[in-house]
C-alpha cells in the first residue's frame, strides 16, 4: 500500500508544480486517479481504516485541486498545497519523508 500511496502523492505533487500549465497538471491528476483506480481494483485484502482515510484524503484533495483548475479565476493553491502536505504526513509517520522534497517557494500573495 505504501508503494501505491507515494505514487499517487508524487503525481499530486508534479500536478502542483506544473499547475499554471492547466492541461499538464490535468493530466498528472488523471495519472494519479488511475493509479487510485488500480489500486482499488487490484487491493487482494480489504482497506483497512487508515488506507480509507488516506484514500478519501486524496480524493478530496484530487477534486480540490480540479476545482481550482478549471475555475477561470482561482483565488490560489494554498489550500491545495496544504492537503498535499497533510497527505503526505498521514503517509509517512518518519520524519525525515514527511518533510520530503516537496517544498514550495511561492510568492506572498499565494
Amino acid at each position: 500500500m505504501e508503494q501505491w500511496t507515494d505514487l499517487l502523492i508524487e503525481r499530486l505533487e508534479t500536478a502542483y508544480r506544473a499547475r499554471f500549465d492547466r492541461e499538464a497538471a490535468l493530466v498528472f491528476l488523471n495519472d494519479a486517479y488511475q493509479e487510485y483506480l488500480l489500486l482499488r481494483t487490484q487491493q487482494d485484502t480489504p482497506f483497512n481504516e487508515e488506507q480509507k482515510e488516506i484514500l478519501l484524503h486524496f480524493m478530496e484533495t484530487r477534486d480540490l485541486f480540479i476545482r481550482q483548475l478549471v475555475d477561470r479565476y482561482p483565488s490560489n493553491y494554498a489550500d491545495v498545497e496544504q492537503k498535499i502536505r497533510q497527505l503526505k504526513a498521514d503517509c509517512h509517520t518518519d520524519e525525515t519523508v514527511a518533510a520530503g522534497s516537496f517544498n514550495m517557494h511561492l510568492h506572498p500573495a499565494f
